[in-house]
């Protein structure tokens, strides 16, 4: 070997030992650096671990009691007095018909598997790679998921988070684990029967019976194949898939739910495309659209019942009665009311035919509220002229509303001087000119005076003047007192005004008040519950039922009022045919218009006027009087009713005998004439059953039909 070639040799040699020695001194280095990072991965590891356990084990710990699922998901029913159902509502105060499983159409079945879970009958509680998929992207992304679930977590995320719950994984960590334990202990046929009860489908409609109404005007069990598919659809948007209101969405979602019908085999392409509004074959799809667009035309958009506002004031009232203990509050409930059915379509059908006969006056419309005089139970409810329609904020129940009465105030006034013995029916009075001005101007709708005129006879013309002067001489806080120990709720005006109706009272607390005048003095609250039973048969007793509530009157001195009263109908030509008691009210600038009437069974409150949406409150009408309102639906009603117990007339004692004067109760002598008697003009003749100027009770200030100022200078009422 040359010296040259040794010499290579040996730097190759020295190169090697010195990388060697280079490498074994990197090696410690790289061997810590790869165990440090193994260490962060493994710690990382575990804090992910630690921390996905930790919030397993918090949301198993607060989960709701899956026992719960069946009260969170019931629904009440509410029967009238015969025991007929009056309306069935979710406990969140949805309209809600609930239905067995047998009773919907095995196409829906289908369909909403089709939709929403095809593999339902053969999976498990959970679609275990989209729950990983929904955590990674909420825990590792940071944002929500919106993405499709197995049927049992839609049902476990609708009982317990309702349809608008935040998007968490803390949340869909609660829904896996419930709908877990929901798929352990039912049945697949009543997990799929509670998500069809439970479920939106758009247009108001809960649940599938209530859907199948809404859109196809049928029952769920009558649902086709076509009307099926369109139905599942809407689940996962009901608005956006609206059939009204967006068809071509509606229709684009059902070509899908029938594509899912025959990849699962339970339809033929064939029986599918006979129906698709998107069918291959133009002429085919279009045929379908239309028929599909007439089948929809049959849907029903009042879904309240034929009594809604009763239904809200019973769903309220129960609110009310399980306050200091909700949990009650839940499952399957059965609400026993006083409301009679029979009563109420009657009471509905006077007042949508007289705010029909009234639109020439402005109305549009009306109320009507029935008790029954001894007990003070509802029978019959009309909080408005047409529940659906918001154009007259049809929703909001005039029967609880705060509303001034006008001059069906006044009898309140003249008992409470009748009882407490400043005043007689013979009483004489001042309707003058001089008694006006010492009154601050009131006047009555003719702006004229009767002159000297006793109590009676004041109270049958309705005037103004008097019935203030009245008012003083009862005592202003005497009046104020009777008419809340009546059941006169709403903070009342102590001033001579309140005689005459300026003060906003409730409906419900009039015709209360007014029943003791019919059932010869004692006291009834109106109230609409009976009692409820659960699931269970336990029973709760109505605490707003109430008991004995007390005499307010001797039966003599409520009959000296309604001996009065008794002769108001013919005193203004209005068309009852039973032997009533009644009393009119029509406040200033004709925004109210009362007709408060009984007999010794019933009290009937009535009330027309003019609402809107946007301004409910005081909206004026033109020359509308109570008595008119009376002649187009409190009468009407009245007579639609089977004939009344008659009137008794109720002894009088010595002391009701004693002033003398031409208005004296039943039973006493016959005054001798008076050799100077006092003229009382006849009333206003009414001509012909449509009254152009009908007088009645003194029209007051506006009432407020919603929150809103009170007028403190009211204009000078009419009667």
């Amino acid at each position: 070997m040359s010296p040259q070639r040794h010499e290579q040799v040996a730097r190759r040699r020295r190169a090697g030992l010195a990388n060697h020695r280079q490498a074994d001194e990197r090696a410690p280095r790289v061997r810590s650096r790869r165990w440090r990072v193994a260490a962060v991965f493994v710690t990382l590891g575990a804090l992910a671990c630690g921390v996905l356990g930790g919030l397993v084990a918090y949301a198993a710990l607060t989960l709701p009691d899956i026992t719960a699922i069946g009260k969170t998901t019931g629904t009440i029913k509410i029967l009238d007095v015969h025991n007929q159902l009056i309306a069935e509502v979710g406990l969140n105060a949805q309209t809600r018909t609930t239905v067995t499983l047998d009773k919907v159409s095995p196409y829906m079945q289908d369909a909403i598997l089709a939709a929403e879970d095809r593999n339902f009958y053969n999976e498990g509680a959970l679609d275990v790679p989209r729950i990983g998929k929904a955590l990674l992207v909420d825990v590792v992304l940071r944002r929500p998921l919106e993405g499709a679930s197995t049927i049992t977590q839609q049902l476990a995320k609708q009982a317990f988070f309702g349809e608008q719950a935040e998007k968490s994984a803390l949340r869909k960590l609660r829904e896996a684990l419930l709908a877990k334990e929901i798929d352990d202990t039912e049945t697949k046929a009543q997990i799929l029967e509670k998500y069809l009860n439970i479920t939106y489908f758009g247009e108001n409609a809960y649940g599938i019976e209530n859907a199948s109404t809404r859109y196809f005007g049928k029952h769920a069990s009558d649902l086709t194949i076509a009307e099926s598919a369109l139905l599942a659809g809407l689940v996962q948007a009901p608005s956006a898939y609206d059939p009204y209101k967006n068809p071509d969405a509606a229709f684009d979602r059902m070509h899908y739910v029938l594509g899912g019908l025959v990849a699962m085999g339970k339809l033929t392409q064939a029986k599918a495309d006979a129906v698709d509004p998107e069918a291959s074959n133009a002429t085919v799809a279009k045929a379908n659209r239309v028929a599909l667009q007439t089948d929809l035309s049959h849907g029903q958009t009042n879904l309240s019942g034929i009594a809604p506002h009763f239904a809200q004031y019973v769903q309220d009232q129960l609110r009310d009665e399980f306050a200091d203990n909700p949990s009650e509050l839940q499952g399957n409930l059965t609400v026993y009311t006083t409301l009679d059915l029979t009563i109420q379509a009657k009471a509905t059908a006077a007042v949508q035919a007289g705010v029909l006969k009234l639109q020439r006056y402005g109305a549009n419309n009306a109320a009507l509220l029935m008790l029954d005089a001894s007990t003070g139970g509802i029978l019959a409810m009309v909080g408005s002229a047409d529940f659906t329609n918001d154009a007259i904020a049809g929703q909001f129940n005039v029967t609880t509303a705060q509303r001034r009465p006008g001059s069906s105030f006044k009898p309140y006034v003249y008992e409470t001087g009748f009882i407490n013995g400043t005043l007689k029916p013979s009483s004489i009075l001042d309707d003058t000119a001089q008694e006006s001005r010492n009154l601050g101007g009131v006047q009555d709708f003719d702006n004229s005076y009767m002159g000297r005129i006793t109590a009676a006879t004041s109270l049958l013309n309705s005037r103004n003047i008097s019935t203030e002067q009245a008012m003083e001489i009862a005592g202003v806080s005497n009046v104020l007192n009777f008419a809340q120990t009546l059941g006169i709720s709403s903070p009342l005006a102590a001033n001579a005004s309140t005689a005459i109706g300026t003060s906003a009272i409730k409906m419900t607390d009039h015709a209360s008040a007014y029943a003791a005048f019919a059932n010869g003095g004692h006291k009834v609250a109106a109230h609409g519950i009976l009692k409820v039973v659960d699931a269970n048969g336990t029973e709760f007793p109505a605490r707003v039922n109430p008991a004995a509530l007390g005499t307010v009157m001797t039966p003599q001195q409520a009959w000296t009022m309604t001996n009065i009263l008794r002769g108001y109908a013919k005193h203004w030509n209005l068309p009852f045919k039973y032997d009533t008691a009644g009393k009119s009210g029509t406040t200033d600038n004709f925004v109210d218009a009362w007709y408060m009437v009984y007999t010794p069974d019933w009290v009937v409150a009535t009330w027309a006027g003019h609402t809107s949406g946007t301004d409910p409150a005081e909206q004026p009408m033109d020359g509308l009087y109570g008595t008119t309102e009376a002649t187009y639906i409190a009468a009407p009603f009245v007579n639609s009713l089977s004939p009344p117990t008659r009137f008794t007339p109720v002894t009088p004692t010595p002391q009701d005998c004693s002033a003398g004067g031409n208005e004296l109760p039943d039973g006493c002598p016959t005054p001798t004439p008076s050799p100077t008697p006092v003229a009382t003009p006849a009333p206003t003749p009414i001509p012909t059953p449509i009254p152009t100027a009908p007088p009645t009770a003194c029209p007051s200030p506006a009432p407020v039909i919603s929150p809103g100022p009170t007028p403190t200078a009211p204009p000078t009422p009419c009667p």
